[in-house]
């Protein structure tokens, strides 16, 4: 289930095992307390926590075993720990005959990916993967809501592009600005643009956008910024070229946008950015811009060009 399912799935009673995965931090820490929360109230007799610097599967399911005290369940969290799959074994053979007064959550944060497929198929999913911007300007306002401050449209929409569909940066971000701006007052885009640390990948993406309408004086000036704020050239360059691959890939194939997103490992959205973009050239015309940014790349590595100078050519070359 996705995150936002969590909350009705928990009133309607617990599962014995939980497992959580997806690249927001801060939704996967809400889901593991959601779950703590809805199963004790005791938390210090009855929550147990496993971690990189504890973690042995054969003490997680002799956890798992013990009795509750003065509550209906016993919660045991598994965070990181493991490097390989045949140790989380003795937990997958628990797994499939769990105690039915504990409560086990296992929290993945994507440093393995396959190491706990095993676990995935038998156990509740919690997807904590980014939202998508009608859910994530939900939660905006709900944060705001305690300072009783608004924001506008630009600015929501400037604050979830800018934090990457981040909700853990975004939710910083939106204390920060309310407390800004002050009770009672509208967050601008203005607020959003002076006062929200700005993403790299927000600005390839902007850079993209840019290039991809010819706008030449608009790119040629996010690349200054860059520069100035001591981003790698060739850095800079490969960036743009991906982008360029993942268009080509876009409008290349008649694969729907999520087995796009799966393939390339990036979020479905991206792709959809990817193939409005992309609508702009044609399938020639990417596969050239891509071919030249590996011809750069060739030329910096080699010593016959400058770095910023390459990155400036493959810009005004796109532009042109």
């Amino acid at each position: 289930m996705k995150f936002q399912e969590l909350k009705k799935s928990l009133a309607n009673g617990l599962k014995n095992l939980y497992y959580i995965k997806g690249d927001d931090a801060f939704l996967r820490h809400k889901a593991q307390e959601m779950i703590e929360n809805s199963a004790v109230s005791l938390k210090d007799l009855n929550i147990v926590r496993f971690d990189d610097e504890n973690a042995n599967a054969f003490d997680i399911v002799n956890a798992c075993q013990i009795l509750p005290m003065m509550d209906k369940y016993r919660v045991v969290v598994v965070k990181g720990g493991f490097k390989k799959a045949d140790e989380i074994k003795p937990i997958i053979e628990y797994a499939k005959k769990p105690t039915t007064t504990t409560v086990l959550i296992v929290v993945d944060n994507g440093a393995n990916p396959n190491l706990y497929k095993s676990y995935s198929s038998i156990a509740e999913l919690v997807d904590c993967s980014k939202l998508d911007s009608a859910l994530l300007s939900r939660l905006v306002l709900s944060e705001l809501a305690p300072y009783k401050t608004k924001i506008n449209s630009d600015a929501m929409e400037s604050l979830l592009s800018i934090c990457n569909f981040d909700f853990t940066r975004i939710n910083n971000e939106v204390i920060k600005l309310a407390n800004l701006v002050g009770t009672g007052e509208t967050i601008t885009k203005d607020d959003v643009l002076n006062n929200v640390a700005r993403e790299i990948e927000y600005d390839i993406f902007e850079l993209s956008n840019a290039v991809s309408v010819k706008q030449g004086a608009k790119a040629l000036e996010i690349i200054k910024n860059l520069l100035e704020r001591k981003e790698s050239p060739q850095m800079l360059l490969m960036l743009i070229q991906s982008t360029f691959r993942r268009m080509f890939y876009a409008i290349g194939t008649k694969e729907s946008n999520a087995e796009i997103a799966s393939k390339l490992g990036v979020k479905e959205y991206s792709i959809k950015i990817a193939r409005d973009q992309a609508s702009r050239f044609t399938l020639s015309r990417l596969k050239s811009i891509i071919e030249l940014g590996e011809k750069l790349d060739f030329d910096i590595k080699s010593g016959n060009m400058n770095d910023e100078n390459a990155l400036l050519y493959f810009i005004t070359n796109i532009c042109g």
